[in-house]
């Protein structure tokens, strides 16, 4: 399995966390906490330093694996159920996921063209990207991710005296109620980042990686949270089903330029588009893990037209997909947060026992006599076929 450098598992832990979260997500978090919603993305970055530490403490067990791996070579028949559950939650983000993004396409972009023709098209360039691996993936998110937060560093100099600090008042009375149920509702798709490790070999994913990755990705939400106030105001922002979207079409560069944010979408689409490829990546690679005798490239094209029938199936509009974000952070918490720590604690890999040391020997001997009668036997032919030729 190819090793990767820290860099290229800090981009992707950035993708995973920051990738869905920045499309509706702000907007929940302001309806809840106000002019502290800010506050939520800190809030659930806190909560998820836990299940991170457990998952480099128990990746160090598996150097040469990824999570799946070692979840089947050291359970066999519990860690295939455990796998299937997994497997299940891994197609629900993809089907969420994918609904998310065709909904943003077809109302934002292309909005005559039907929607199951959009979503088939976006299924197509991710069926062809996960069947390239995790390298193509990783690769890509090299190239989107520091544009991405390039784009959102340089925004500030554009907005200039569009941004109103005055709606951030009372700066130290924060809603502590509001901002609680707005960082429940950030946990839910920001607890995406775990989805890393079961992906990623021991070796690659180590501490500086992971805990870079989180700690960037978190100042990347809190950045766009609190620039999204500041522009566009608590009061309208709460209200918006894509905030992220009508923050960058207020930027304006010149008065004949005054479409900027077509530019910025040709940008964060793919950036989209790169972090469901791992949604679909990881649950191919699930079912792969179960069935050893399975070709992981053959399943992404089944794996991907279920969780497109699922897309539509689950969720009928986005306003669903809005409403069960309460729901569906319980779901993340007790795989994402919780199982982590179990994990942790029942995960070892199996080591050989030390009264069979006798054996080994006894058998070494017998495996060493065994190749010498071998060598020596294809010797006698090797020199037998050399005069029949």
């Amino acid at each position: 399995m190819k090793q990767f450098t820290t860099r290229q598992i800090a981009l992707l832990g950035v993708l995973m966390e920051v990738g869905i979260t920045i499309i509706h997500t702000p907007a929940q978090a302001a309806d809840y906490a106000n002019q502290h919603a800010y506050w939520t993305c800190i809030i659930a970055a806190i909560v998820l330093c836990l299940p991170i530490w457990a998952m480099l403490r128990l990746k160090r067990r598996f150097p040469e694996q990824d999570l799946m791996q070692g979840m089947v070579s050291t359970h066999p028949v519990l860690g295939r159920l455990l796998l299937a559950v997994y497997l299940i939650l891994f197609l629900i983000i993809f089907a969420r996921d994918l609904r998310i993004i065709t909904d943003l396409v077809e109302i934002l972009l292309l909005p005559l063209t039907p929607i199951v023709i959009v979503s088939l098209i976006l299924l197509l360039t991710l069926a062809f990207m996960a069947k390239g691996g995790i390298s193509t993936i990783v690769n890509m998110s090299e190239i989107f991710v520091p544009l991405g937060i390039a784009t959102l560093l340089t925004m500030p100099l554009f907005f200039g005296r569009n941004m109103d600090f005055s709606v951030l008042r009372p700066y130290l009375h924060p809603e502590v109620d509001g901002v609680i149920k707005g960082s429940w509702r950030m946990l839910g798709y920001m607890a995406d980042i775990m989805m890393v490790p079961f992906v990623i070999p021991g070796k690659s994913y180590n501490g500086r990686s992971a805990w870079f990755g989180h700690l960037s990705g978190t100042a990347f939400l809190v950045l766009l949270v609190l620039m999204s106030e500041l522009v566009i105001g608590v009061p309208i922002l709460s209200r918006l089903f894509y905030p992220s979207f009508e923050l960058v079409r207020q930027l304006q560069l010149t008065d004949f330029l005054d479409r900027f944010d077509l530019f910025v979408s040709a940008l964060t689409v793919p950036t989209f588009l790169t972090k469901i490829g791992v949604d679909l990546y990881v649950t191919s690679l699930a079912v792969k893990r179960m069935f050893a005798q399975t070709w992981g490239s053959l399943m992404v094209w089944p794996v991907g037209l279920l969780g497109y029938v699922c897309s539509f199936m689950l969720f009928s509009n986005i306003v669903q997909i809005y409403d069960f974000s309460r729901e569906w952070t319980a779901v993340m918490v007790i795989f994402f947060v919780l199982m982590p720590l179990v994990l942790w604690m029942l995960l070892r890999p199996k080591s050989k026992g030390s009264g069979n040391d006798g054996k080994s020997s006894s058998s070494g001997k017998r495996d060493s006599s065994n190749q010498q009668e071998t060598h020596q036997g294809s010797q006698q032919g090797s020199g037998t076929g050399r005069t029949s030729l």
